[in-house]
């Protein structure tokens, strides 16, 4: 009793407490309510707790069920946790707890639960379930500022769904949205001008310093032939633009338009005299021939051994806007003088990539009389706290996706972060005691050149799995629904989304989702990946395929240790060759390098335990918690396969205790129907082929002639033989983390990919080199050259072969197409053992057996 007591007296002393009574009147006389709060007011535990015990206390406690969603896992599991905590209940999911939590892989609810955390996902999958969310009593949409992709889409199903409500005048639900003080009116506007209610926030008061303070502070000096210098970055005769590797081509050229001209005296296009009257010369020189795209590592390396001179105590926290940023200016600190010996143990990089191990280390404290400097990326700027944190830098930067749909491409690019970004940097300097922000952009940019806000996810990713679940939902129309958006994305993005829909056979006629669309949708993965898994069940080989998909999904198990990089390839070498029975055309696959790998720990795991597994990761560079997420994943898609009725459930599966690793050892298990072909490498990268087609690339000999002409004239490419790629519209380039980026030769001229990015130059990630076979059979219309024996597949893809070939490959694949609409349509007739896909199996192991 003492401790609830001392937790109510907690609670009561939270900003957020003082407009409880407000916010409960408001929620009775309104449908939406928009709750803003600074950092650390308490609107994420407190607001669904005043609902509940206002429910409880009404007498109405009986029917109270409250959905609270969160943006990411982690936020939804420790938030429940907290306010069980709070109410001095049982663990979130108890007997004696009203508070539960969802997300994917992990729940802990039962009937009793009253208020449920979860992540967005969880709720729109339940929306599919049941549109009008019978039962829901209030749902509360949190952190809305963030507008990440699916609480975007979120706004817009609960918006029709209280129009809808309203209209038939029968209950209706009550809406919350809850964010940071940034943009309410816009929430605002979109539910009907519905009120807004603002608590502070409770972090210290954070003094701000700007790049003129800085560089007049420390009597900066910009030299001529620093790299973040317009005179360094035009110094060279032949350039005809500025080259800046990282960030946005400086504008400077096109303002003067001659470089002899711009030689005399390169000016900063956005220096304004009038902003720095009152600093000194020096100042004024530096910000007047600055480059501001580019980080000055120099200033950054002078600040942070200023701040360790001159400050109080605190750990410092620096953003920089990648891993490669940040492994610069760690270097460049653990070499100076002021952080040599036991203080460059604490010059701690932190990004999502990093070993959990190392990423732990941010949170300890450093012995006494050493400072702890953390260099991030905008991890650190929402998804983490670091407690002891009183200095932050902020170089300005972030790097984010953007998807170009003319190009069917993401590109990460690095650009300047919004103010909104900015200030919630700066609060991070605020949370136990007065702090320090010092900007490596001037107070101009901050006021007059960033954006108010991030570009919305909708505006900059794809719409493929959105477009699928408003089918799924039967919002409707895909265009017309998306159009009530928020902001809604440019048509071109939802026309290039529809349009790969069509292409894998999710939709057909007029929007309409096909079985196979229908099973994808159910599906929680890229469409692509979906369809693997699919295919995978229907031709047996679905361990190896669930392995890929869960890497693919989630990420790559291995961790690249500082200055490890040749270490961590010979690693994955070695996995390839040893103990496996993968010839060398099979070992040029990224993907089963994947299902090697889960091979080969689940076999550790099993046989000697969890210790023996940990070495075994330790060994070849691999992050042991990424391992069991991939063991849970596959158990997952693995399950919902099983749902749909794909493959048959063990005849215990209802009586055995469902645990992780029984259900693991059926899906690894060699002996069941789905799992037949599994120990052919071939009949894997077919599959691959199958769900990842048509992101396939060539080289000049997978090409048909006149579309290789046509690529060189438009683009001006000279040959360059077996050993570039390309992906039918331009030349792309392996990444350097795939198996296949440092070979000189390959069994075939064509490789699939899942993703490519643009850095620079288009790279493929995790590739696999695939055979002339899979293409035909899984590849797009085949034209067939009679005379010539010549086969050209979606117009720019050759293969040499008879035409009677191609005549029964032909025939094959509208015999599968029938098969597979059959089986989607009635999982239940036995799959593996069909003629067809017995006969497409007998010509891929065919394909592979040398010719005596």
């Amino acid at each position: 009793m003492q401790k609830y007591k001392e937790m109510l007296r907690t609670r009561a002393a939270l900003p957020i407490a003082a407009s409880k009574s407000e916010i409960l009147q408001l929620l009775r006389e309104n449908n939406v309510l928009v709750v803003c709060g600074e950092t650390g007011s308490g609107k994420t535990t407190q607001v669904p707790q005043f609902i509940l015990d206002d429910m409880i206390e009404s007498g109405s406690g009986g029917y109270c069920n409250i959905i609270c969603t969160q943006p990411r896992r982690i936020a939804a599991i420790s938030v429940a946790e907290r306010v069980a905590e709070e109410r001095c209940e049982g663990s979130p999911g108890s007997r004696g707890s009203l508070i539960g939590y969802q997300v994917r892989l992990d729940s802990a609810r039962n009937e009793k639960t009253k208020l449920l955390f979860c992540t967005t996902g969880i709720l729109l999958r339940s929306i599919s379930g049941d549109k009008n969310l019978t039962g829901i009593t209030h749902v509360i949409v949190d952190e809305v500022h963030e507008r990440s992709l699916l609480g975007d889409f979120l706004l817009i199903v609960l918006k029709n769904l209280l129009e809808r409500q309203s209209a038939h005048n029968g209950r209706v639900l009550k809406v919350i949205l809850m964010s940071a003080t940034v943009d309410s009116a816009l929430f605002s506007r979109y539910f009907g001008n519905c009120p807004v209610i603002t608590a502070q926030g409770r972090t210290h008061p954070v003094t701000t310093y700007f790049l003129e303070d800085i560089h007049e502070t420390l009597e900066y000096r910009l030299a001529s032939d620093s790299p973040a210098s317009i005179r360094w970055e035009t110094s060279s005769k032949d350039k005809r633009g500025v080259d800046n590797h990282r960030g946005k081509k400086n504008l400077v050229l096109s303002a003067w338009g001659d470089e002899s001209q711009l030689s005399e005296d390169p000016v900063n296009p956005y220096y304004e005299p009038s902003n720095y009257q009152a600093y000194s010369e020096q100042t004024r020189l530096n910000l007047r021939k600055l480059n501001e795209d580019i980080i000055d590592y120099d200033l950054l390396e002078d600040l942070v051994c200023h701040v360790d001179e001159i400050c109080g105590d605190g750990a410092i926290l620096i953003f920089l806007p990648g891993v490669y940023e940040i492994h610069q200016l760690v270097d460049k600190l653990t070499a100076s003088y002021r952080f040599s010996g036991p203080s460059s143990d604490w010059i701690l990089p932190l990004h999502s990539s990093l070993a959990p191990n190392d990423q732990k280390k941010a949170f300890s404290q450093p012995p006494a009389n050493i400072r702890k400097v953390i260099v991030a990326t905008n991890i650190a700027e929402t998804s983490i706290t670091i407690d002891d944190v009183v200095y932050v830098i902020d170089s300005g930067k972030h790097k984010e996706n953007r998807y170009n749909p003319q190009k069917k491409l993401t590109s990460m690019v690095e650009d300047w972060i919004s103010q909104a970004n900015s200030k919630q940097r700066r609060g991070r300097a605020g949370r136990v005691k007065p702090g320090t922000c010092f900007c490596l952009y001037t107070h101009h940019r901050f006021e007059k050149l960033m954006r108010p806000f991030q570009a919305p996810e909708m505006l900059r990713m794809p719409l493929v799995e959105l477009c699928l679940q408003i089918k799924l939902l039967s919002l409707g129309y895909i265009k017309s629904f998306l159009f009530k958006a928020l902001e809604p994305p440019k048509e071109e993005a939802m026309t290039s989304a529809i349009s790969l829909l069509y292409e894998v056979g999710a939709l057909e006629g007029n929007e309409e989702l096909t079985p196979l669309g229908y099973h994808l949708a159910k599906l929680p993965v890229d469409v692509l990946i979906g369809k693997m898994m699919l295919y995978g069940a229907i031709f047996g080989c679905l361990s190896p395929i669930l392995s890929i998909s869960a890497v693919l999904s989630y990420k790559s198990p291995f961790v690249y240790p500082k200055d490890e990089k040749q270490t961590v390839e010979r690693a994955k070498l070695a996995l390839l060759t040893d103990k496996t029975d993968l010839n060398e055309g099979d070992r040029q696959s990224d993907h089963l390098l994947m299902m090697v790998v889960y091979k080969k720990w689940e076999k550790v795991l099993n046989e000697k335990g969890v210790k023996a597994a940990q070495q075994f990761c330790n060994s070849y560079f691999l992050s042991s918690p990424v391992m069991f997420m991939i063991r849970d994943m596959r158990v997952q898609f693995g399950t919902l396969l099983a749902d749909i009725g794909l493959i048959s459930s063990p005849k215990n599966y209802r009586v055995m205790p469902r645990k992780k690793e029984n259900l693991d050892s059926w899906l690894s298990d060699l002996s069941q129907p789905f799992n037949r072909h599994s120990h052919h490498p071939s009949v894997v990268k077919a599959i691959l082929c199958a769900g990842l087609y048509p992101n396939v690339a060539a080289t000049e000999l997978g090409m048909a002639g006149a579309a290789l002409s046509n690529l060189k004239q438009s683009t001006g490419l000279l040959s360059k033989g077996s050993l570039a790629w390309y992906d039918g519209r331009r030349e792309v380039y392996i990444h350097h983390t795939s198996i296949n980026s440092s070979l000189r030769s390959f069994q075939y001229p064509f490789l699939v990919f899942l993703e490519k990015v643009e850095t620079g130059k288009v790279f493929l990630r995790d590739t696999t080199i695939v055979s002339p076979y899979s293409i035909l059979l899984f590849g797009g219309s085949i034209d067939i050259q009679h005379k010539s024996g010549v086969l050209i597949i979606d117009g720019w893809l050759k293969l040499m072969a008879p035409a009677q070939t191609a005549v029964i490959f032909k025939e094959l694949r509208l015999m599968l197409h029938s098969v597979l609409k059959s089986l989607i349509r009635n999982p239940e007739d036995t799959s593996a053992s069909n003629e067809v896909v017995s006969s497409i199996i007998h010509l891929l192991l065919q394909e592979q057996t040398p010719v005596n």
